[in-house]
Protein backbone atom coordinates (compact mmCIF):
# COMPACT_ATOMS: atom_id res chain seq x y z
CA UNK A 1 0.00 0.00 0.00
CA UNK A 2 2.78 2.45 0.98
CA UNK A 3 4.65 1.73 -2.22
CA UNK A 4 1.47 2.34 -4.24
CA UNK A 5 0.82 5.71 -2.59
CA UNK A 6 4.47 6.73 -3.07
CA UNK A 7 4.34 5.78 -6.73
CA UNK A 8 1.17 7.84 -7.29
CA UNK A 9 2.72 10.85 -5.58
CA UNK A 10 5.93 10.47 -7.58
CA UNK A 11 4.04 10.23 -10.83
CA UNK A 12 1.94 13.28 -9.90
CA UNK A 13 5.09 15.32 -9.08
CA UNK A 14 6.72 14.21 -12.30
CA UNK A 15 3.62 15.23 -14.28
CA UNK A 16 3.47 18.71 -12.74
CA UNK A 17 7.22 19.12 -13.17
CA UNK A 18 6.96 18.38 -16.89
CA UNK A 19 3.94 20.70 -17.16
CA UNK A 20 5.79 23.55 -15.46
CA UNK A 21 8.83 22.97 -17.63
CA UNK A 22 6.86 23.29 -20.85
CA UNK A 23 4.86 26.22 -19.48
CA UNK A 24 8.13 27.95 -18.74
CA UNK A 25 9.37 27.26 -22.24
CA UNK A 26 6.23 28.87 -23.72
CA UNK A 27 6.35 31.89 -21.39
CA UNK A 28 9.96 32.85 -22.07
CA UNK A 29 9.72 33.11 -25.88
CA UNK A 30 12.37 35.64 -26.87
CA UNK A 31 11.45 38.73 -28.90
CA UNK A 32 12.82 38.85 -32.43
CA UNK A 33 16.22 40.43 -33.01
CA UNK A 34 15.00 42.28 -36.09
CA UNK A 35 17.72 44.63 -37.32
CA UNK A 36 16.46 44.57 -40.91
CA UNK A 37 12.68 44.88 -41.27
CA UNK A 38 10.64 44.93 -44.46
CA UNK A 39 7.11 46.32 -44.15
CA UNK A 40 4.75 45.83 -47.08
CA UNK A 41 1.62 47.28 -45.49
CA UNK A 42 1.10 50.95 -44.60
CA UNK A 43 -0.87 50.09 -41.46
CA UNK A 44 1.96 47.87 -40.23
CA UNK A 45 4.52 50.53 -41.14
CA UNK A 46 2.64 53.10 -39.07
CA UNK A 47 2.60 50.74 -36.06
CA UNK A 48 6.31 49.92 -36.46
CA UNK A 49 7.16 53.63 -36.49
CA UNK A 50 5.02 54.20 -33.39
CA UNK A 51 6.87 51.33 -31.66
CA UNK A 52 10.18 53.09 -32.31
CA UNK A 53 11.72 50.63 -34.77
CA UNK A 54 11.65 52.92 -37.80
CA UNK A 55 15.47 52.92 -38.18
CA UNK A 56 15.39 49.14 -38.70
CA UNK A 57 13.02 49.38 -41.68
CA UNK A 58 15.02 48.76 -44.87
CA UNK A 59 12.24 48.40 -47.45
CA UNK A 60 8.56 49.27 -47.91
CA UNK A 61 5.66 48.96 -50.31
CA UNK A 62 4.18 51.87 -52.24
CA UNK A 63 1.41 52.49 -49.68
CA UNK A 64 4.04 53.18 -46.99
CA UNK A 65 6.14 55.68 -48.93
CA UNK A 66 4.58 58.83 -47.45
CA UNK A 67 5.26 57.54 -43.93
CA UNK A 68 9.04 57.31 -44.46
CA UNK A 69 9.49 60.40 -46.58
CA UNK A 70 13.16 61.40 -46.39
CA UNK A 71 14.36 58.04 -45.02
CA UNK A 72 16.50 56.02 -47.42
CA UNK A 73 14.71 52.70 -47.89
CA UNK A 74 14.13 50.38 -50.81
CA UNK A 75 10.79 50.68 -52.64
CA UNK A 76 9.21 47.32 -53.44
CA UNK A 77 6.10 48.40 -55.36
CA UNK A 78 2.45 47.57 -54.83
CA UNK A 79 1.69 45.27 -51.88
CA UNK A 80 -0.41 42.87 -53.98
CA UNK A 81 2.26 42.47 -56.66
CA UNK A 82 5.52 41.99 -54.79
CA UNK A 83 8.63 40.28 -56.12
CA UNK A 84 9.98 37.49 -53.92
CA UNK A 85 13.47 37.96 -55.40
CA UNK A 86 13.49 41.67 -54.53
CA UNK A 87 12.38 40.97 -50.96
CA UNK A 88 14.72 38.08 -50.23
CA UNK A 89 17.74 39.80 -51.80
CA UNK A 90 17.58 42.40 -49.01
CA UNK A 91 18.22 39.66 -46.41
CA UNK A 92 15.60 40.81 -43.88
CA UNK A 93 15.28 39.48 -40.35
CA UNK A 94 11.53 40.20 -40.37
CA UNK A 95 8.88 40.78 -43.02
CA UNK A 96 5.57 42.34 -41.99
CA UNK A 97 2.57 42.24 -44.30
CA UNK A 98 -1.18 41.78 -44.25
CA UNK A 99 -3.92 39.70 -45.81
CA UNK A 100 -3.46 41.96 -48.89
CA UNK A 101 0.14 40.84 -49.39
CA UNK A 102 0.73 38.95 -52.61
CA UNK A 103 0.81 37.38 -55.07
CA UNK A 104 0.55 33.79 -53.83
CA UNK A 105 3.91 32.61 -55.31
CA UNK A 106 5.67 35.42 -53.42
CA UNK A 107 4.01 34.35 -50.17
CA UNK A 108 5.07 30.75 -50.74
CA UNK A 109 8.65 31.84 -51.40
CA UNK A 110 8.72 33.91 -48.20
CA UNK A 111 7.30 31.04 -46.15
CA UNK A 112 9.79 28.54 -47.57
CA UNK A 113 12.69 30.91 -46.85
CA UNK A 114 12.08 30.51 -43.08
CA UNK A 115 12.48 34.26 -42.59
CA UNK A 116 10.25 35.59 -39.79
CA UNK A 117 7.01 36.67 -41.45
CA UNK A 118 4.12 38.35 -39.62
CA UNK A 119 0.94 38.59 -41.68
CA UNK A 120 -1.57 40.90 -39.99
CA UNK A 121 -5.30 41.06 -40.59
CA UNK A 122 -6.51 44.31 -42.16
CA UNK A 123 -8.33 46.01 -39.27
CA UNK A 124 -11.96 47.03 -39.69
CA UNK A 125 -12.43 48.03 -36.03
CA UNK A 126 -10.36 49.59 -33.26
CA UNK A 127 -10.29 46.18 -31.55
CA UNK A 128 -8.67 44.72 -34.71
CA UNK A 129 -6.14 47.55 -34.75
CA UNK A 130 -5.26 46.98 -31.10
CA UNK A 131 -4.69 43.27 -31.74
CA UNK A 132 -2.23 44.13 -34.53
CA UNK A 133 -0.38 46.52 -32.21
CA UNK A 134 -0.18 43.86 -29.49
CA UNK A 135 1.09 41.24 -31.94
CA UNK A 136 3.88 43.42 -33.32
CA UNK A 137 4.79 44.87 -29.92
CA UNK A 138 5.15 41.40 -28.42
CA UNK A 139 7.17 40.09 -31.36
CA UNK A 140 9.61 43.00 -31.09
CA UNK A 141 9.80 43.15 -27.30
CA UNK A 142 8.08 46.54 -27.17
CA UNK A 143 5.07 45.62 -25.03
CA UNK A 144 5.24 48.75 -22.86
CA UNK A 145 5.25 51.09 -25.86
CA UNK A 146 2.52 49.00 -27.48
CA UNK A 147 0.30 49.28 -24.41
CA UNK A 148 0.84 53.05 -24.28
CA UNK A 149 -0.15 53.24 -27.94
CA UNK A 150 -3.33 51.26 -27.24
CA UNK A 151 -4.10 53.55 -24.30
CA UNK A 152 -3.69 56.58 -26.57
CA UNK A 153 -6.09 55.06 -29.11
CA UNK A 154 -8.58 54.36 -26.33
CA UNK A 155 -8.36 58.02 -25.30
CA UNK A 156 -9.10 59.05 -28.90
CA UNK A 157 -12.06 56.67 -28.99
CA UNK A 158 -13.39 58.15 -25.75
CA UNK A 159 -13.14 61.64 -27.22
CA UNK A 160 -14.95 60.53 -30.37
CA UNK A 161 -17.80 59.03 -28.36
CA UNK A 162 -17.96 62.19 -26.25
CA UNK A 163 -18.61 64.25 -29.38
CA UNK A 164 -21.53 62.11 -30.55
CA UNK A 165 -24.93 63.57 -29.74
CA UNK A 166 -27.18 60.55 -30.17
CA UNK A 167 -28.45 61.43 -33.63
CA UNK A 168 -27.90 58.88 -36.39
CA UNK A 169 -26.88 60.83 -39.46
CA UNK A 170 -26.97 59.45 -43.00
CA UNK A 171 -23.40 59.36 -44.27
CA UNK A 172 -21.57 58.47 -47.46
CA UNK A 173 -17.86 57.97 -48.06
CA UNK A 174 -16.64 58.85 -51.57
CA UNK A 175 -13.28 58.41 -53.25
CA UNK A 176 -12.32 61.17 -55.67
CA UNK A 177 -10.80 59.41 -58.67
CA UNK A 178 -10.17 62.65 -60.58
CA UNK A 179 -11.02 62.10 -64.27
CA UNK A 180 -12.77 58.81 -63.42
CA UNK A 181 -15.30 60.53 -61.18
CA UNK A 182 -16.40 59.38 -57.74
CA UNK A 183 -16.47 55.92 -56.16
CA UNK A 184 -18.82 55.12 -53.26
CA UNK A 185 -17.83 52.97 -50.27
CA UNK A 186 -20.14 50.05 -49.55
CA UNK A 187 -20.68 48.01 -46.40
CA UNK A 188 -17.55 45.85 -46.43
CA UNK A 189 -15.03 48.70 -46.64
CA UNK A 190 -12.83 50.78 -44.37
CA UNK A 191 -14.96 53.78 -45.36
CA UNK A 192 -17.89 51.98 -43.75
CA UNK A 193 -15.76 51.28 -40.65
CA UNK A 194 -15.06 55.01 -40.40
CA UNK A 195 -18.79 55.77 -40.65
CA UNK A 196 -19.49 53.23 -37.88
CA UNK A 197 -16.91 54.91 -35.64
CA UNK A 198 -18.81 58.17 -36.14
CA UNK A 199 -22.14 56.51 -35.24
CA UNK A 200 -23.48 57.20 -38.73
CA UNK A 201 -25.67 55.16 -41.08
CA UNK A 202 -24.02 54.28 -44.36
CA UNK A 203 -26.47 55.04 -47.19
CA UNK A 204 -24.77 52.38 -49.34
CA UNK A 205 -26.58 49.06 -49.73
CA UNK A 206 -23.77 47.11 -51.41
CA UNK A 207 -20.30 45.75 -50.60
CA UNK A 208 -17.00 47.08 -51.90
CA UNK A 209 -16.70 50.23 -53.97
CA UNK A 210 -18.91 51.26 -56.89
CA UNK A 211 -18.91 54.20 -59.26
CA UNK A 212 -21.59 56.73 -58.38
CA UNK A 213 -23.18 59.64 -60.22
CA UNK A 214 -23.87 63.03 -58.68
CA UNK A 215 -27.56 62.49 -59.39
CA UNK A 216 -27.51 59.33 -57.25
CA UNK A 217 -25.85 61.21 -54.40
CA UNK A 218 -28.61 63.84 -54.64
CA UNK A 219 -31.28 61.14 -54.41
CA UNK A 220 -29.60 59.59 -51.35
CA UNK A 221 -29.34 63.10 -49.85
CA UNK A 222 -26.83 62.24 -47.08
CA UNK A 223 -26.40 64.43 -44.02
CA UNK A 224 -22.63 63.96 -44.19
CA UNK A 225 -20.40 63.48 -47.25
CA UNK A 226 -16.77 62.47 -46.72
CA UNK A 227 -14.56 62.71 -49.80
CA UNK A 228 -11.01 61.41 -49.92
CA UNK A 229 -8.13 60.69 -52.28
CA UNK A 230 -5.75 57.77 -52.05
CA UNK A 231 -2.77 59.95 -52.93
CA UNK A 232 -1.60 63.55 -52.56
CA UNK A 233 -3.45 64.06 -49.28
CA UNK A 234 -6.96 65.36 -48.71
CA UNK A 235 -8.61 67.24 -51.60
CA UNK A 236 -9.55 70.86 -50.96
CA UNK A 237 -13.27 71.18 -50.24
CA UNK A 238 -13.65 74.28 -52.43
CA UNK A 239 -11.99 72.50 -55.35
CA UNK A 240 -14.32 69.54 -54.87
CA UNK A 241 -17.40 71.74 -54.92
CA UNK A 242 -16.19 73.56 -58.02
CA UNK A 243 -15.84 70.19 -59.80
CA UNK A 244 -19.02 68.68 -58.32
CA UNK A 245 -21.31 71.69 -57.69
CA UNK A 246 -24.44 69.53 -57.39
CA UNK A 247 -23.17 68.33 -54.00
CA UNK A 248 -24.05 71.76 -52.61
CA UNK A 249 -27.73 70.85 -53.00
CA UNK A 250 -27.56 67.91 -50.59
CA UNK A 251 -28.37 68.12 -46.91
CA UNK A 252 -24.61 67.79 -46.29
CA UNK A 253 -23.91 70.74 -48.58
CA UNK A 254 -26.54 72.93 -46.95
CA UNK A 255 -25.18 72.26 -43.43
CA UNK A 256 -21.51 72.47 -44.50
CA UNK A 257 -20.88 68.81 -43.76
CA UNK A 258 -19.00 67.99 -46.95
CA UNK A 259 -15.61 67.06 -45.51
CA UNK A 260 -12.39 66.20 -47.31
CA UNK A 261 -10.09 63.58 -45.77
CA UNK A 262 -6.81 61.83 -46.55
CA UNK A 263 -7.95 58.40 -47.74
CA UNK A 264 -4.37 57.16 -48.21
CA UNK A 265 -4.44 56.20 -44.52
CA UNK A 266 -7.39 53.88 -45.14
CA UNK A 267 -5.91 51.72 -47.91
CA UNK A 268 -4.67 48.97 -45.61
CA UNK A 269 -7.50 49.12 -43.10
CA UNK A 270 -8.32 51.24 -40.09
CA UNK A 271 -5.00 52.85 -39.15
CA UNK A 272 -3.78 54.90 -36.20
CA UNK A 273 -4.00 58.02 -38.36
CA UNK A 274 -7.54 57.08 -39.40
CA UNK A 275 -8.61 57.03 -35.75
CA UNK A 276 -7.03 60.46 -35.31
CA UNK A 277 -8.94 61.65 -38.38
CA UNK A 278 -12.16 60.21 -36.92
CA UNK A 279 -11.66 62.38 -33.83
CA UNK A 280 -11.38 65.48 -36.01
CA UNK A 281 -14.39 64.42 -38.09
CA UNK A 282 -16.54 63.89 -35.00
CA UNK A 283 -15.71 67.40 -33.82
CA UNK A 284 -16.69 68.86 -37.22
CA UNK A 285 -19.81 66.77 -37.82
CA UNK A 286 -21.37 67.08 -34.39
CA UNK A 287 -20.44 70.65 -33.59
CA UNK A 288 -23.43 73.00 -33.23
CA UNK A 289 -24.27 74.94 -36.38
Amino acid sequence: MYQSVFSCRSIRKLFYGVLLFFSGQIAVAEPLDAQRIISVDSNATEILLALGVGPQIVAIDITSESLLDGQHVEKLGYHRALSAEAILSLQPDLIVGSDHTGPAPTLRAIESSQINFIQLNSPKTIADLNRNIQQLAKALGQENIGQQLIDDIHALETTIVGNLNGSTLKMVFLLDLNDRGLSQAGKDTVGNALINMLDGRNVSEFNGYQSVSLESVLVMNPDVIMVGRRSNGAPETEQLLSRYPLLKNTSAGQTQRIISIDASKLIAGLSITAVQQAKQLAEIIYSSR
